[in-house]
């Protein structure tokens, strides 16, 4: 009898962690209306083509992105609260400064891609191009530090920039498991888009949680 008792309170757990990460997923949608406003009526292959307006659009991801690691974080410390109340939190406090790390982290990334495709097609220089590359990757690597500590941490935008930077560079494993989880997520994306959107920025944003939570925990004690 109480082994049954167990094994059911086991089931409903998993059932309240599913539902959990579905709610923050949907959130996470929710939150990118104008992303999907542009897939819908412009189309994911005209991305490159309208690139400075689907970069516009998605300056509400990184408040977004906030609210997901946020939530997750509190998954994995085991703060029973509801995924709403989680994911408010991590949105809301300082959305201020939350978009103004993501407006700054985009105007780099259309900057660099515009100066790569400049010096790749309009006045071809190789090593211009090459350095202007290797920026825009770097922007768009950065993506995970930047927003894992605007969601933890009271900083500066400049510190936030400057402590990203400083993770990258220093933990270049994490860096590359950050990267190759984006990488994941793109291909689920490209696969079978319609299935894995019901949980996708949950899952990406839990495994950027899960493998950063040593380093962070290193920068709290260190403070």
């Amino acid at each position: 009898m109480l082994s049954e008792i167990f094994n059911i309170e086991k089931i409903l757990g998993a059932c309240d962690r599913f539902l959990y990460f579905l709610k923050i997923n949907f959130f996470f949608l929710v939150s990118n209306i104008p992303v999907l406003l542009f897939f819908l009526f412009v189309g994911i292959s005209q991305v490159r083509a309208c690139f400075p307006l689907f970069l516009v659009c998605a300056v509400w991801a990184g408040p977004a992105l906030c609210g997901v690691f946020f939530a997750m974080n509190r998954v994995l410390h085991k703060t029973d609260t509801t995924a709403w109340k989680d994911y408010k939190a991590g949105y809301l406090d300082a959305w201020g400064r939350k978009m103004g790390v993501a407006a700054l982290q985009l105007l780099l990334v259309w900057i660099f891609w515009t100066n790569t495709e400049f010096f790749s097609v309009q006045m071809p220089i190789l090593p211009l191009a090459i350095l202007f590359g290797i920026l825009f990757a770097g922007a768009v690597i950065l993506t995970p530090d930047l927003y894992l500590l605007a969601s933890r941490y009271e900083m500066k935008i400049r510190d936030i920039f400057k402590g990203a930077f400083c993770l990258c560079i220093t933990r270049p494993v994490i860096t590359l498991g950050n990267t190759a989880m984006l990488a994941v997520v793109l291909m689920l994306l490209e696969i079978q888009a319609g299935t894995f959107i019901l949980f996708i920025a949950s899952i990406y944003g839990f495994m950027v949680v899960f493998m950063n939570q040593r380093v962070l925990r290193a920068i709290e004690e260190g403070h």
